[in-house]
């Protein structure tokens, strides 16, 4: 299997320490929609442990939209990168890309505007 990797344009540095962590069926608390276009599709999600931005593809929405429920495992974990470093793309979303870096095997989102 082939796999096709892209070059980091400029310096990435993860903007959260303690990222979300959701499960399935967990039930988390919204807030607002991104408003930046090229962010749209992201939600504010709290939960009784942690809070953050999370696609609005894993949620079942309430029809008051003040909750959802996960349908699928979700991590808002970024990752780091220098200019340069060799990534490989996994799952493009909503502006960002869930991604490995070849040399350290490290996983997390990254904005797609730092991407090559």
């Amino acid at each position: 299997m082939t796999i096709t990797t892209f070059k980091i344009l400029k310096e990435y540095k993860a903007q959260y320490e303690n990222p979300i962590v959701l499960e399935l069926g967990e039930k988390v608390h919204l807030g607002e929609e991104e408003k930046q276009e090229k962010w749209k599709g992201w939600i504010w999600a709290e939960t009784n442990a942690n809070k953050g931005w999370i696609p609005i593809q894993i949620l079942e929405i309430s029809d008051d939209r003040k909750t959802g429920v996960v349908l699928e495992p979700y991590t808002a974990k970024e990752l780091t990168v220098k200019e340069g470093d060799i990534i490989e793309k996994i799952k493009p979303l909503n502006g960002w890309t869930w991604s490995r870096n070849i040399n350290t095997a490290n996983e997390g989102w990254i904005p797609d505007e730092v991407i090559e």
